[in-house]
């Protein structure tokens, strides 16, 4: 009888152990299934991370315009200007901005002389960038990820001081006169997050605005040409 007792009990519990562990694999195989379920549903809202490290990138246009919706100035500002002018003129000032965020809104204030300038909007996207080579195919362009050291350009972009060119020392506003170093900000403690996004769709803004051509292999600012960013909505941040 004790031996019977005894086998039962081995019985029972190797029941429930079973149980238990159908339970448990169940559980994981839920919250597995869970997480690739928000995984997927993030990746849709937000846009498909970038594996090489960029950032959140997306499809289409990298240049969509919204106010004026016909595309307005900004888009090829730079496309008729001549060494030695003084004008036009862009800053950019990021309205939503985020290092998960594939498109960023933005507020560029464009000078044609001193006393004259206008507002366009639109959304700089995070998507392939393309340029014909010299061979007369195709080029991805990033910022990021790119031989010739693209960030390091453009944080070391200055305007050229001269007299159709007086900037501003280290203050950032709209206009008319740029700061002294065009892309370079201060991000503080958003910096080792927010970086990589940011130069990839400065990288955008400025083909958008021909500050460089569909030529150009990496960023010069020796001709004169004027673009720079402002800086950040604190309001427009998403992570």
């Amino acid at each position: 009888m004790k031996q019977l007792s005894i086998m039962a009990s081995a019985l029972v519990f190797a029941v429930c152990a079973s149980t238990v562990h159908a339970q448990q694999s169940g559980v994981a195989g839920f919250f597995h299934r869970a997480g690739a379920a928000l995984k997927t549903g993030a990746s849709q809202v937000l846009g498909h991370p970038n594996a090489a490290g960029g950032g959140a990138t997306t499809t289409g246009a990298t240049f969509r315009p919204i106010t004026p919706a016909s595309g307005g100035q900004f888009q090829g500002l730079f496309d008729t200007w001549h060494s030695g002018d003084a004008w036009p003129r862009a800053s950019v000032y990021f309205t939503r901005w985020g290092p998960s965020l594939p498109c960023w809104t933005a507020r560029a204030t464009i000078w044609r002389s001193a006393r004259s300038s206008h507002v366009e909007t639109f959304q700089v996207c995070n998507a392939p960038l393309y340029i014909k080579d010299d061979m007369g195919g195709s080029m991805q362009l990033s910022a990021t990820h790119s031989a010739s050291s693209v960030t390091v350009q453009m944080d070391t972009a200055q305007n050229i001081q001269g007299i159709t060119h007086a900037d501003t020392s280290n203050t950032r506003n709209a206009g008319p006169n740029p700061p002294h170093m065009l892309f370079a900000l201060n991000f503080g403690a958003e910096g080792p997050a927010l970086m990589p996004q940011y130069h990839e769709i400065l990288l955008r803004v400025m083909y958008a605005a021909g500050f460089e051509d569909a030529t150009t292999k990496g960023i010069s600012n020796t001709g004169g040409k004027v673009l720079w960013v402002q800086g950040f909505d604190p309001a427009g941040k998403s992570n």
